[in-house]
This record gives C-alpha cells, structure tokens and sequence, in this order.
C-alpha cells in the first residue's frame, strides 16, 4: 500500500491491517495503482470488476470525497470521523470497514447510568469480539437491518447491560445507534433467541 493511501486510512481512522485482509492482492493493486495523491480522488476510480469489498470501499471514497479531503488536509476535525464512521455507504453486509475509535472523542454525556443496548452481529461475532455499533431500541435495530438488507441468516443478535461511562458518542437516526469505546466491557450480554430475532427480521 502506497504513502498516500497510508495516510488517507490513517488520518480517516480505517483500520489498515484489517483492511487488508479482507481485499485481494489484485484489488490492493487497483487501490494503489489508481490512488497516490489527493488529485486522484477526482479521477472515475469506481469499478465492480475487482470485487465487492473494493467496489463498496471506492463507493465509500467517491461519495466521501469532501470529508476525506477535509480530514488530510485538518486531521483535528474530529467531526469528519464521526460522519465517515457512520456513513450510509457503509452497509452492514461488508465487513471490511473497522475503525480506530481511539481517534474519535467521546462527546457522550455520561450520567452513570445502565443502558440496554442491541446489536446485529458480523458473521462469527461472539461475547469475546464484540461490535462497537449498537441500538438502543428493538425498532432501531430493525430499521438498521432494513436499510443495510440483511436477512436473518446466522448472525448473532446481542442483548447488552452497559453502563453509560462506556459510550463514546451517539448518532441522531432513525437506528437509534449508539457507539461505544473502542475497549468497552459491558455489564451483561446474551444472545437472542428465534422468537425475539423475529422481532428483527420479520
């Protein structure tokens, strides 16, 4: 990976390492052939010939032009992370976005309280492993499950007793979502069962 997509992930808090294992040598190759400077981000870097992870990685690129730009040129925007890590373009059936939330600022106002929380987990997820992104409400996490259409499938969906110290910051959406510190713990958590994942995606 050239200099310059170092930087761009870097200062966008992504996740390199893990970046990377999820797209194929010829699509890193893409990546860094067509992507060395930020005038390159003006150029049609869109393909769907390379793979599904590359082509929704360029998608979010394309669409987030502007913030990417913004956060190269004044990484301490933090602001601009916020809207990277909680973009549309980003949908729950690719996982091979991760963010560094030890970038991010927490702007949650902890009041010592305990939140119940729900979660979609990525295939495999479990208590050891989990997700940062969660609900705070049964109907936000349906409305996160529709507009990312994903089905039920073998995904685990979490139910978790956190206390509020652990939230990072929240998001104002129709997901009700919630995203807590990249090292959380929480108080309790289970796994739902079929009649309570039929709330979800029935």
């Amino acid at each position: 990976m050239n200099s310059f997509l170092e930087e761009l992930f870097r200062k966008a808090a992504i996740d390199i390492g893990y970046l990377e294992s999820y797209l194929s040598s010829s699509e890193l190759q893409y990546l860094d052939s067509n992507l060395k400077s930020m005038e390159d981000l003006d150029n049609n870097l869109y393909t769907d010939n390379e793979g599904k992870n590359l082509e929704v990685l360029l998608q979010f690129l394309i669409c987030h032009k502007d913030d990417i730009t913004g956060i190269l040129r004044e990484p301490f925007r933090k602001e601009i992370l916020i809207a990277l890590y909680t973009s549309s373009i980003i949908s729950g059936n690719y996982d091979c976005f991760r963010f560094d939330l030890s970038k991010f600022e927490k702007t949650y106002n902890s009041i010592g309280r305990e939140l119940i929380l729900y979660r979609i987990g990525r295939k495999g997820e479990d208590m050891e492993n989990l997700g940062n992104s969660w609900s705070k409400s049964l109907s936000g996490l349906k409305s996160y499950a529709q507009s990312s259409s994903i089905g039920g499938g073998n995904r685990p969906i979490f139910e978790a007793k956190i206390n509020d110290s652990e939230v990072l910051f929240e998001v104002n959406s129709q997901e009700d979502e919630i995203i807590l510190k990249s090292d959380f713990r929480f108080v309790e958590c289970k796994i739902l069962d079929s009649k309570q994942r039929q709330q979800i995606f029935s």
